[in-house]
Parts: structure tokens; sequence; C-alpha cells
């Protein structure tokens, strides 16, 4: 795979799907991720420092363009409707 067709998917989501992605991400087969804890402020309103109970986490997978749209295509079906989730992708240059 070219450097130059990676892309960054960030998905930002309940925390209590952080397990649930993390599965998902994992079975379509990229190779690796990133799990944060995210605060804001946005369309779903503020999310504050208890995490666990109700804040926010930020996954990042760099892979593919076509692998970064078919998991946030996956996302979308599964878990759009019953959570807020905030997706988008960015091309990346990968340095190493």
């Amino acid at each position: 795979m070219q450097s130059d067709d990676m892309h960054l998917l960030t998905v930002v989501a309940e925390a209590i799907l952080e397990e649930m992605l993390i599965d998902e991400v994992r079975a379509m087969g990229a190779a690796g991720y990133t799990v944060t804890d995210a605060r804001g402020w946005g369309r779903h309103g503020k999310r504050r420092g208890n995490w666990r109970a109700g804040g926010n986490i930020k996954l990042e997978v760099v892979a593919s363009a076509d692998l970064c749209d078919r998991i946030a295509a996956r996302f979308k079906e599964q878990y759009e409707t019953d959570y807020g989730l905030l997706m988008f992708t960015i091309p990346v240059a990968l340095k190493n």
C-alpha cells in the first residue's frame, strides 16, 4: 500500500461504544488504532469530564482510504441512529 493512499479516520463517539468500535475496527482489518478521551461542545451538547459515565472518546485509525470509508459506513449504519458520532477523514503522509 502506498503512503499517498493513506487516510486518518477520526471518530468522536460516546464512550459507551469504545469496545464495540474497537472490535469492529479490528474485525475489518485495521492494523491499529488510537483511543483518547475527548470533551467539547457541538450538536450533541457539551460533554464533560465524567468520561465513563457520559463522556466521549476519539478513535483514530490510519489506513487506506477504502478501509476508512468502509469503517465509517459501518459505524454510520450500526450506531448513528442511537448514538452521537462525528466522523471525518483526511489524507496523511506517513513518515515512518
